[in-house]
């Protein structure tokens, strides 16, 4: 579950001064567009309000290296491997892959050469769409894309 919304120190401290000004909690909320139970929250509280550390596992790149990464994915056109091998940090491709999306840029891939099959593999696979097909089937075989639809 999320944690509540980070104030900054600028927000923390006009709560007080609007309340010493005689702004109700309401009239405050409204101001800072912050929810009454926050406003409650700073003005009530003991301390000094400090955001809470959060837990989990710490970012491995920070704002520039994700620049360099989108800039990397976008202008140069490299693909998440090429990024990754590239990079100076030891990360992941999943986190290369995850801060381009993050960004909005397409993800380059380099596509697979598929060869047209030979005359003879034509052949084959025609030679054994007859064999395995019965007779008084009427339906079409499709076979692959570089080949035609054809009636056994």
């Amino acid at each position: 579950m999320p944690k509540a919304l980070q104030l900054s120190n600028e927000e923390v401290s006009k709560i007080p001064h609007l309340k010493f000004l005689g702004k109700t909690v309401k009239e405050i909320s409204k101001l800072l567009n912050l929810s009454k139970s926050m406003i409650y929250r700073v003005l009530t509280r003991k301390t000094p309000y400090e955001p809470k550390p959060r837990s989990g596992r710490p970012r491995v790149t920070d704002i520039p290296n994700d620049r360099q990464i989108q800039r990397m994915s976008s202008s140069q056109q490299m693909s998440v491997r090429e990024i990754t091998s590239a990079f100076r940090l030891q990360i992941s491709k999943n986190t290369v892959h995850r801060r381009i999306i993050e960004s909005g840029y397409m993800i380059q891939a380099k596509t697979a050469c598929i060869l047209p099959l030979s005359k003879f593999h034509i052949r084959k696979r025609l030679q054994w769409v007859r064999n395995h097909m019965s007779h008084g089937d009427k339906w079409m075989v499709v076979l692959f894309s570089d080949e035609k639809k054809m009636e056994p």
